[in-house]
C-alpha cells in the first residue's frame, strides 16, 4: 500500500502550512514559524493515531462484550490506554485538539496546557525536545494560540473508496487520515 501524493495534493499541504505560518505573522519572526507549527502539528498526527486506536480498540472490547454501555465502554478503554502493554503512548485526560479549541475560550490556555500535559513519558519527551510548553506560553502573550487550534478543526473530505482514501491522507498536516 503506497502512499499516492500528486501535485496538487502537496500544494494543498503546502497552502495550509503556509495558512499557519499567516496566523504567526506580525507576533513571530519567520523563522520562529517551525517552532510552533511543527510541534502542533506532530501533535495532531499523534493524536490521530491514538483516536483510530480508541476506535479500533472500542469495536474489539464491544465485540467480545456486546452490552457494555457507552460510559463503560470509553472507561475500559481509557484504562486500557493508560496501560503501556496495550498502547504505545497515551492521554490521560479527556481532551481533543479540537474539544479544547471548542470549549470556552476563557479556558483555552488551561486546557490545552492540560491536555498537553497529559500525555505519556514518551510523548513528553518529545514535546520536551521542542521546548512547546515556552511556545505556548508566547502564543498565549501573542495572542496566536486561539488561531493555531482552530486549524486542528479542519477535516479531511470524506473517502469515495479505499483507494482515494490513501491519496487524501496528505490533503492536510492537521486532518487526521
Amino acid at each position: 500500500m503506497s502512499l499516492s501524493l500528486n501535485k496538487p495534493k502537496l500544494d494543498n499541504l503546502a497552502g495550509d502550512i503556509w495558512k499557519s505560518a499567516e496566523r504567526l505573522r506580525g507576533k513571530f519572526k519567520a523563522y520562529e514559524y517551525q517552532s510552533v507549527i511543527l510541534p502542533i502539528i506532530v501533535i495532531r498526527r499523534l493524536e490521530c493515531v491514538l483516536l483510530a486506536w480508541r476506535k479500533a480498540k472500542s469495536a474489539e472490547v464491544l465485540a467480545k462484550r456486546p452490552k457494555l454501555t457507552e460510559k463503560d465502554l470509553a472507561k475500559l478503554v481509557k484504562e486500557l490506554e493508560l496501560n503501556p502493554k496495550q498502547s504505545p503512548f497515551s492521554n490521560q485526560t479527556k481532551w481533543t485538539l479540537r474539544k479544547v479549541y471548542e470549549e470556552d475560550h476563557i479556558l483555552l490556555e488551561a486546557n490545552f496546557r492540560a491536555y498537553v500535559n497529559g500525555f505519556s513519558r514518551n510523548i513528553d519527551d518529545i514535546i520536551e525536545h521542542f521546548n512547546y510548553r515556552a511556545t505556548i506560553t508566547l502564543m498565549v502573550k501573542n495572542n496566536r494560540l486561539a488561531p493555531i487550534l482552530s486549524l486542528t478543526r479542519k477535516r479531511s473530505p470524506p473517502p469515495t473508496s479505499p483507494r482515494s482514501r490513501r491519496s487524501m491522507t496528505a490533503t492536510s498536516p492537521f486532518a487526521c487520515a
